[in-house]
């Protein structure tokens, strides 16, 4: 308000008001238009056809970043004639809407501009019935429909040309470069408000569906014990699940959503719990064949044709450019690899760590798999590590304990054990191995108890029981499913 009364003295009226006249007024008479989604009156800069260029051209960069989609012609189908069953129910019936599995373990699910739905297999396997994965559609079609996107373009272009007349006037060239900054605005987060408002569209085209809205509130309940196993197995508060993070939506507030609504819940609503679990039976559970993935106490790549075994002292999370493996007490194992045709001796490992060779407390050079490795001790910064290294001609693949001194010895037998299991290995030696996948199973409390079911999980010991309730949604006094996800 101080800026605008200085430029309204040096500046003569007629001009101060024809800046406002020519640019500002049309920008607000112009762009206003009725929302049928939520009913109000709106500026927008961005029109539908916009907002589909824009789907377009983040598509590719979205598969990319996923790893791709999910090869899975019945599940895919399903999605389809499920978000387009949701899609007639709501103010947009005839948009055209595209629905993509992501071939990715992370929970998520995400709209772009233009009516981009992205689910990835991690969410559909956190769902127990289609109730579940409906409400998860229908939130991210109300991003959609509300067009939340544009709003928020609209919202910070608008700002920023502001600034831009203002620092024209003033020669202000660090506030006028403010409306650059709006470029990307479409693939942050939504503000809590435009969730709520997902929230309340969601809800409506549930129960026009015939769908128990009630079902999103127990998707999310279970969604949160999900994040909490997540930020105890990272030992930090990071977590693979994002949809927490970019969906500040609590099942508490799904449920004042559902109560406050002026739509009324069916009779008997659709839960669909048999039918979703016949399409997801056989999808693959974690990690793709592409990144690797564990399997029965190994470690598999086939496109770098190596395995290692594991330890169920220690959870193994298989990231992008690593893997890492955590234990009770804070200790690490990380494995990677470089391309380098540097000689595997002290002076590789003062390069690897930042360290003098002076820390190197033991060094030995050994074989591996027929493959010349080097295997060697160091102290830093408090900490003891273990290392190996391992040469098969193409690259040099890492192995390194991390651990308090007073846990190393029992942990680093463990460790030598891990890295001596390397092997470079051809198609032909695994065959038949596969990454885990969800098999569905029937329950009966008199012929199978969870515990024997628990015990021939193909999982990583550690958390696998944990992982299974939550799958499941298993809780203590609670009834039980007669079916259940299984992974093997």
């Amino acid at each position: 308000m101080n800026r605008l009364k200085i430029i309204y003295h040096f500046y003569p009226k007629k001009i101060f008001f024809r800046f406002f006249s020519i640019v500002l007024i049309p920008f607000f008479i112009l762009g206003c238009q009725l929302n049928p989604a939520t009913g109000k009156n709106e500026v927008s800069l961005i029109s539908e056809n916009e907002e589909d260029n824009i789907g377009k051209q983040e598509h590719p960069k979205i598969l990319k970043q996923f790893g791709g989609k999910y090869e899975n012609k019945k599940l895919q189908n399903y999605i389809n004639s499920l978000g387009n069953f949701i899609v007639s129910t709501s103010e947009m019936p005839d948009k055209k809407f595209t629905f993509t599995i992501l071939d990715s373990p992370i929970v998520n699910a995400f709209a772009l501009p233009g009516g981009y739905i992205y689910l990835t297999r991690g969410l559909i396997s956190l769902c127990q019935n289609e109730a579940q994965l409906a409400g998860v559609i229908a939130h991210e079609i109300g991003h959609v429909t509300a067009r939340h996107t544009a709003r928020r373009y609209t919202k910070s272009v608008g700002t920023g040309l502001l600034a831009n007349i203002l620092g024209s006037l003033t020669k202000n060239y660090l506030i006028r470069n403010l409306i650059g900054q709006s470029a990307s605005l479409y693939l942050l987060s939504f503000s809590r408000e435009q969730e709520y408002e997902a929230d309340m569209l969601s809800t409506r085209y549930m129960i026009r569906a015939g769908f128990d809205p009630r079902e999103m509130a127990m998707f999310l309940k279970n969604m949160e014990k999900y994040s909490k196993l997540q930020k105890k197995i990272n030992k930090s508060n990071t977590s693979r699940s994002e949809l927490l993070q970019t969906h500040p939506t609590s099942s508490k507030r799904v449920m004042e959503v559902i109560n406050n609504s002026e739509n009324k819940i069916p009779i008997n609503p659709i839960i669909g719990e048999g039918i979703f679990l016949k399409k997801i039976d056989n999808m693959i559970f974690g990690d793709s064949e592409r990144d690797g993935f564990f399997y029965k106490g190994k470690f598999f790549h086939k496109e770098l044709k190596i395995s290692f075994d594991t330890d169920e002292n220690f959870y193994f999370i298989n990231n992008p450019k690593y893997i890492v493996g955590t234990s009770e007490n804070d200790s690490i194992i990380i494995f990677d690899l470089v391309e380098t045709k540097k000689d595997l001796d002290k002076k590789f490992l003062t390069n690897w760590l930042k360290i003098s060779e002076r820390k190197i407390t033991d060094f030995r050079k050994i074989v591996i798999d027929n493959f010349p490795s080097v295997y060697a001790t160091v102290k830093k910064s408090g900490k003891k590590f273990s290392l190996v290294a391992i040469n098969n001609g193409e690259y040099v693949f890492r192995f390194a304990l991390i651990s308090d001194e007073k846990d190393f010895d029992g942990l680093n037998s463990k460790f030598k054990k891990i890295a001596l299991s390397f092997k470079n290995y051809t198609n032909e030696d695994f065959p038949d191995v596969q990454p885990p996948r969800i098999r569905v199973i029937s329950y009966s409390e008199n012929e199978n108890s969870l515990s024997k079911i628990t015990e021939n999980l193909n999982l990583q010991v550690k958390y696998s029981e944990e992982i299974f309730n939550i799958i499941n949604n298993i809780e203590k006094n609670k009834k039980i499913n007669k079916k259940l996800k299984s992974i093997y």
